[in-house]
């Protein structure tokens, strides 16, 4: 693995440098990233400061003609950031802006924590005015992060980031105050773990519930942000009251990764910025993952974490184009260019892994152990209003959450938001249910692509309106078999509502949903009096495809990593597109759209998926 990291940071930060600007003799611009996906500079690119300065660090260019200059390049570049940060987005309370054109200083705790890394791991590198200048600088972000209530006040994985930063500056300041109100955030985790063990304050009010009892969770910003920084915080502390939660909170998060790498946030509150291999804006899931299996005695979960790790990071490979980080497996065959957020974010933490040694005697990695799973099991989640299903060949998540980040954010109402085949990959991979640019500087504009919903759904519209089985914020689930050791069925009723969770006036449109989960086989049951059911299944546009409508049926038949799946329907089946995929940049999948009507109304819609 500690090859592996070095090799892609390598990649990564080859194709940063290459995008940082030089010779503008314009201060705003100087030392800046520019990213070819958004054609902008986003405000956070200082913090490849840190992975430029491991770069430098490098044994490996000590072997080969001209590693001096290579390092001094580096060195210059780190310096090159930290310079035009302070020209343009650097505050004189302490403060950083999020970007440019933007009043959010909450993203100070992220750059104080690479900050801080900086002069920790990289200070042999630097000469003693750089090294005085970034220390006041990191005085300042220290008293800003100490006396600020904003973080507070926002999603829980800005407080518990700020333990990390408060406790690091409290370290190479020397400031034991810094050091005493970092354990006091630390344990606000405590309070905000489900009874399952998942973080929950990502979104509103941070104690507030749904209509259905939910709470704000995020997946994806759980074990890439708020875990990792609170794992960090309970290493370097050893505090092992932090320590003891953090660790059940990751073991309880871990059934979210899926045997691919892939991070299952089909439902989170803010999957508007989810990628697959993780969140668009945040750092990763290895450093906080290989922290807790390094405190883990020689065993099974050890090595299963090690693998979860070693799988996502193969995830990240594959998803990397022309040397940058994509959001998605799929960016490459719609021609969406790699926004550069997701590099230096993820950058930093192969830096971070490769500077702790944490990736040294990793393994064997059970990879193969990850896709095994000879027993049927399903489990409720009731803070997620969601199905957990866990079968031979297959996991899934069936969903029903109603906590509403921003109108059309994530689906509900019952829908099969995942399902995942241990060899073929992702079947059905919900993202947004509309396309809103919630966050406009971190979040892309699609580029020359038939941008559409991914969720499997019933859709119909009335009068110019469209009312769909993804906005019913109402729906109930509930398990048909209980303790049954050859399928599980699960059953969803709802009202098809529009994006503001209303029916249409003066009717109902009630809608039922069966699912049914077997060793080889899916099938899914709709019955509703008006509309389709849209299923967009997730294949890029490379893979093999053949329609077939003999013998009463209409089939598909899709080649998936070499595997064969079969998509079989008695109802009137449409390709609306043709073979041509959609795409969609949440979670960056294409998928070839297929509509299903019923025969007769009086017919419910079958669908089989054989495998």
């Amino acid at each position: 693995m500690e090859r592996f990291c070095k090799t892609l940071l390598g990649e990564w930060c080859r194709s940063l440098m290459k995008l940082q600007v030089k010779g503008s003799s314009h201060p705003r611009l100087e030392g800046a990233i520019l990213c070819p996906a958004c054609g902008k500079i986003h405000g956070r690119c200082v913090e490849a400061m840190y992975p430029f300065l491991r770069m430098a660090k490098e044994e490996e260019y000590q072997a080969r003609p001209g590693w001096q200059k290579r390092r001094e390049e580096w060195i210059e570049g780190a310096k090159a950031l930290f310079s035009w940060a302070e020209h343009t987005v650097s505050l004189e309370d302490g403060s950083l802006l999020n970007d440019i054109d933007s009043q959010w200083t909450g993203i100070t705790v992220f750059y104080t924590i690479q900050l801080s890394d900086c002069l920790r791991f990289g200070s042999s590198l630097l000469d003693q005015e750089t090294k005085t200048s970034w220390t006041r600088r990191l005085e300042r972000a220290a008293e800003f992060l100490y006396n600020t209530h904003i973080l507070m006040e926002n999603n829980i994985n800005y407080p518990i980031s700020n333990a990390l930063a408060l406790y690091q500056c409290g370290e190479i300041l020397g400031n034991g105050h810094y050091k005493k109100k970092a354990g006091e955030l630390a344990r606000l985790a405590g309070s905000v773990l489900t009874e399952n063990g998942l973080v929950f304050g990502e979104g509103g009010s941070r104690f507030q519930k749904s209509r259905q009892g939910c709470r704000p969770v995020d997946i994806g910003y759980n074990i890439e942000e708020t875990l990792p920084s609170l794992s960090l915080y309970a290493w370097e502390s050893k505090d092992n009251q932090v320590w003891d939660l953090a660790e059940k909170s990751l073991l309880a998060h871990l059934d979210f990764i899926l045997a691919d790498g892939g991070i299952n946030n089909s439902f989170g509150t803010r999957n508007y910025k989810w990628s697959y291999w993780g969140s668009r804006t945040c750092d990763g899931i290895g450093l906080g993952y290989l922290l807790a299996a390094k405190r883990l005695k020689r065993g099974q979960k050890q090595l299963e974490i090690e693998g979860a790790v070693w799988k996502n990071l193969e995830l990240l490979k594959a998803c990397t184009q022309d040397g940058l980080l994509s959001g998605g497996p799929h960016y490459r065959f719609a021609g969406q260019p790699s926004c550069v957020h997701h590099t230096f974010t993820h950058a930093k933490v192969l830096a971070g892994i490769l500077d702790r040694e944490l990736a040294k005697n990793t393994g064997p990695f059970l990879t193969d152990k990850r896709k095994e799973n000879p027993c049927f099991n399903s489990r409720w989640y009731p803070e997620i209003a969601s199905w957990q299903i866990s079968a031979p060949s297959v996991s899934a998540t069936v969903t029903c959450y109603d906590w509403e980040y921003m109108p059309g954010g994530h689906v509900g109402g019952g829908t099969l938001s995942l399902l995942h085949h241990k060899d073929a990959g992702p079947l059905f991979c919900a993202g947004m249910g509309e396309y809103t640019r919630k966050e406009p500087n971190n979040m892309q504009i699609p580029y020359k692509v038939r941008h559409q919903c991914l969720a499997l759904r019933i859709e119909a519209e009335i009068n110019g309106v469209l009312y769909s089985s993804i906005y019913e914020d109402e729906a109930k689930a509930e398990s048909l078999l209980k303790n049954d050791s050859r399928e599980i069925s699960l059953k969803v009723q709802g009202q098809l509502k529009d994006i503001s969770h209303n029916p249409p006036a003066g009717m109902e449109l009630p809608y039922c949903l069966e699912y049914r989960f077997l060793k080889n086989q899916v099938e899914i049951n709709g019955a509703f009096p008006l509309g389709k059911l849209i299923c967009p299944i997730i294949s890029h546009q490379e893979e093999e495809l053949t329609f077939d409508e003999s013998a009463g049926y209409s089939i598909i038949k899709i080649m998936k990593n070499g595997s064969p799946v079969y998509f079989k329907t008695r109802g009137k089946m449409e390709l609306p597109y043709k073979t041509e995929r959609i795409f969609h940049l949440v979670p960056g999948f294409q998928a070839l759209r297929v509509d299903i009507t019923p025969l007769s109304r009086e017919n419910p819609v079958n669908l089989v998926i054989l495998m």
